[in-house]
Order: C-alpha cells, then structure tokens, then sequence
C-alpha cells in the first residue's frame, strides 16, 4: 500500500508537471525544436563541461576572467563574443539563458543579474558562498519566474534514482538516521608567500569579483581557492550537494531545525580537513524526524565495518526500522543480506532523465520545471553552508530559524550567513 501510493503520488505530480511542459512556453517564445541562445561564465574546468552540455545550442557569448582560457574556449564557438566582464555580457541583446561555472564566491552576482536582466540560470554548485545568497538566488528565481537548475549532475544518474525508489517504497521501513561521508580533501596544502605575481592573463580584480581585495597567493586561481574560507568551504561546500542530495530527494528533506559542527578550531584561511556536522530535521507529514550527520577528511560513520570502510569512500547510509540502504553514485546495497536475499524491488515509477543539462534546455524552451530547480537546491546548499557557520563560529550548535535566516541561539553566527561586499557591488 505504501509503495503504490508513494508511486501514483509521484505519478500524479510527474504527469501535471509534463502537462506543463508541453503547454507553457516561456518569455523568449521559443518551442522545442528552436535552439536556446546560451551564454557562459567561467569557460574551463567545469564550465567546460558544462559548455559541452549545451554545446548543442546557439552558443552566443563567452565569459571569463583568464584571457587564455576565453581564447581557447573562443576557438570552439568562434561565433560567440567574449568578454573579461559579465556585466558587459548581460547587456548583449538576444541572450536568452546564462550558465555560471565560476567559484562560489562569485555565483550569487552573476545569477541574480542574469535573473533580473531576463535569462534563465544554470549554476554549478554550490548555489553562493553565503546562506543569504543562496536565500538572493531562490527569491530571485521565484520572483522573476526564472528556469533555473543546480550543477548536481549526479541526480540525473540512473542509481539515485533507483536508490530514492527503495527508500520512498519503504523497502527499509521508517528512516530517521542517515550517514553521509565524502572521501575528498581540502585544506591540506602548503601556503606560498601572499602577494605572488599575478599571472598575466587572470583579471584578478575581476576574479574577486565582490570580496575585498587581498593579496594574491599562488594557490588562489585557478582551483585551490576551494582550500580557502574566503572563497569556498572545502569538502563540504564541493561535495554535499552531491551525496546529501540523494537525502534530502528521498525523504523530503528541506529546511533543518539545528546544525552542530564538531571539528578541530578551524583556522583563518585554510578550510578543515576532517570534521562533522550533525542535522535534525523536522518530520515531514507522517516521515518521522530525521538526524543526518556528515563526515569528512576520513572520518566515517561507526556503523561501517572495517572492511566497509574500505569499500566506500565515499557514500550515504539510511538507517530504517527494517534494514539499512547504502548508496553511492553507482552502487546500491541491502543490509541485512539474508533478509533482503529474495527481495523484489519495485518496479521503476521515478522516469529516466533525459540529461541533466537538457532537462534545464528543454524547459527553458518550453516552460515547467527542473529536477533541481532552485526552489529544491536552495535548501539543499543552506544546510552546507550552515555545517560551515557552525564551525567557524567554534563548533557551536546552531538552532535554525529559516524564515528568518537567523541562528537564534549564536548572534555572532550573522558574520558567517551574511554576505559583505566591497563598495560597487551589490546583489
């Protein structure tokens, strides 16, 4: 009975958003067999990837910071103009969608004036550096009624999707725990002395884009910003929209009522290696109340064996009143193994995607929405970031007011959720 009506709700919900497709066409007036003018900021390293993914459209504009790299990606799309500057790029007439493939300190910028300049957003994750630009980001797509989609490629894998299936169908029963664990690290590099050369084709003014100048270290551009608070939050920023993804999609998972960070005191500039955070979540309807905990820099749940801990590097584990479900990117396992040996999985009810990236292009062509659409991603990335606020505020648990975007127990938290930009910027 569960499985059945967990499946025609998900049903009922897929075929009203279809019929929304195939009827509402957005502000550009374009149908399914016209090609999307696409722009792109930040043109290597993912964005390159991600100016693969829409290769397929009318590629009209290029954007990034390094001279080197836009001559580069210019060679592929000789059609489109470059620019150093996005905001001489949102001014070129006929853009209809921007992706943003920069660090996270500069993705807030980019989408809120590509949102409110009338062009649908695609953005590579994590959503923005702060809790209050992610906040900008939602709002803002809401209220311009923007197309939007978060960078999590992996939710258009076929795994995450049987996985969701198996929890949502009740296969280990009520879950109200969840380990995940990410194998990657950052802040474990050395430092070069600050104020290095500055390489003579980054805009490194530009590259700061809203932060406060500092001097330029080595280690800053073109990757290994990500070590660094001032720019990214390590493996937390990188990685939890990824494997809590698949969390927060197959228990409905939104807004958390508390974060608790344990870790080593977290040092100025380099972000921590090893650390985790602790989430409760309220219950969502009869979903009974959820503690998720997060693990980094080798730390792993003590559920794991000895040999499970070398077997998954990286993972998520749901604790149900029946059993347990681990998962990651390709595998999919059923503990205990003799009760689940003869178990019959339910019949596929969530549909295959048609492509991360083209699920975005269609619905900007089309109207609807999109699997990670920011009105989901939003929270999602709140919940990262505020595994970051309460550790640099000394690993204090935090209890979370969404609504009012307020840790009400820490107010010196506020340094850490707000965005501080330098005279010019604004979102």
């Amino acid at each position: 009975m569960k499985s059945n009506l967990t499946r025609r709700r998900f049903l009922g919900t897929t075929t009203l958003a279809c019929a929304a497709v195939f009827h509402i066409r957005t502000a550009t007036g374009q149908g399914a067999n016209d090609k999307l003018n696409v722009a792109v900021v930040g043109v290597d390293g993912r964005g390159a990837g991600n100016l693969a993914g829409v290769a397929g459209e009318n590629v009209v504009a290029l954007c990034d910071v390094d001279a080197a790299r836009l001559a580069a990606a210019a060679k592929k799309f000789p059609k489109a103009k470059t620019y150093r500057d996005y905001r001489l790029m949102l001014e070129q007439k006929g853009i209809d969608a921007v992706v943003c493939s920069t660090p996270d300190f500069t993705h807030a910028v980019i989408g809120v004036a590509a949102m409110k300049s009338g062009r649908h957003l695609y953005s590579e994750k994590p959503m923005a550096h702060r809790v209050s630009e992610v906040r900008a980001l939602t709002e803002t797509a809401a209220r311009e009624k923007r197309v939007t989609q978060l960078g999590t490629q992996i939710h258009a894998g076929i795994n995450y999707r049987r996985a969701a299936e198996l929890i949502m169908s009740g296969a280990v029963g009520d879950v109200g725990e969840v380990h995940v664990w990410a194998g990657a690290m950052y802040g474990n590099i050395a430092l070069s002395p600050a104020d290095a050369p500055i390489p003579k084709d980054l805009d490194y003014d530009l590259w700061l884009g809203p932060l406060p100048y500092r001097p330029f270290r080595k280690e800053y551009a073109p990757f290994h910003w990500r070590h660094f608070w001032q720019f990214g939050g390590g493996t937390l920023a990188d990685f939890w929209c990824h494997y809590s993804d698949l969390a927060h999609w197959a228990l409905e998972l939104s807004h958390p009522l508390s974060v608790h960070a344990q870790g080593a005191k977290p040092a100025e500039e380099l972000v921590t290696v090893a650390m985790r955070v602790q989430y409760e979540y309220p219950a969502r309807g009869k979903k009974p109340p959820v503690k998720l905990t997060w693990y980094q820099g080798g730390e792993k749940p003590a559920l794991l064996t000895d040999e499970q801990k070398k077997q998954w590097g990286s993972g998520v584990l749901f604790v149900g009143q029946k059993g347990r479900l681990y998962a990651d990117y390709g595998r999919i396992v059923l503990l205990p193994e003799e009760q689940y040996k003869n178990f019959e999985r339910p019949k596929p009810f969530i549909p295959d995607s048609i492509g991360h990236h083209a699920e975005w292009i269609k619905a900007c062509k089309e109207g609807g929405p999109t699997t990670c659409q920011f009105s989901y991603s939003g929270p999602l990335t709140e919940c990262a970031l505020l595994g970051i606020v309460s550790h640099r505020v000394g690993n204090k648990k935090l209890e979370w007011d969404w609504k009012a975007m307020k840790a009400t127990n820490c107010p010196e938290a506020d340094a850490f959720i707000h965005h501080d930009y330098r005279p010019g910027w604004k979102l």
